[in-house]
């Protein structure tokens, strides 16, 4: 997951990226992801910019039914490599690395975009039923006999 300055071409090219990521999130979410996509490299005057949207793959933890799961999830990515040192900013919310020559190490950077993109509550499926809040019981292996309320005490002061 390198990105050549001194090989790649003026102009609009591609850069493929695959491999795996160390993660390091909390309980529940993934250590390691699997990543692969194509991303656009635009190089204009001493600056490079790297846009796509790359797939992930990590085990993680349903946030219903606490049950583990291959979870996929999209990655946007924007990034901008500037080459010369002039000590410009960068454009917008662009993660930015300076280095002038040879290969820049997409890493870090690449790791970053793929904590920020993790769903909050990730989802085993659209139709998990989680967790029964009295016994606990996993709604999608079978049953309890606990009785759900319809109705929240905690409305009744309210006209």
């Amino acid at each position: 997951m390198k990105l050549d300055l001194d090989r790649t071409a003026e102009g609009r090219s591609e850069l493929e990226i695959t491999g795996s990521v160390t993660l390091d999130l909390d309980e529940g979410r993934p250590r390691r992801a699997e990543v692969s996509g194509c991303l656009r490299v635009d190089q204009v005057s001493g600056r490079f910019l790297l846009g796509g949207v790359l797939q992930a793959t990590g085990t993680a933890r349903c946030g219903r039914c606490l049950e583990r799961f291959a979870c996929t999830w999209e990655v946007p990515v924007d990034i901008q490599v500037l080459v010369d040192d002039t000590g410009e900013e960068g454009e917008g919310d662009m993660l930015v690395i300076r280095q002038s020559r040879g290969e820049v190490d997409l890493h870090e950077t690449l790791r970053e975009s793929l904590v920020l993109a993790f769903p909050q509550a990730p989802v085993c499926r659209a139709d998990c039923r989680g967790l029964c809040p009295g016994c606990g019981v996993d709604r999608n292996h079978g049953t309890c006999n606990c009785v759900e309320e319809d109705h929240d005490p905690r409305w009744d002061g309210l006209p």
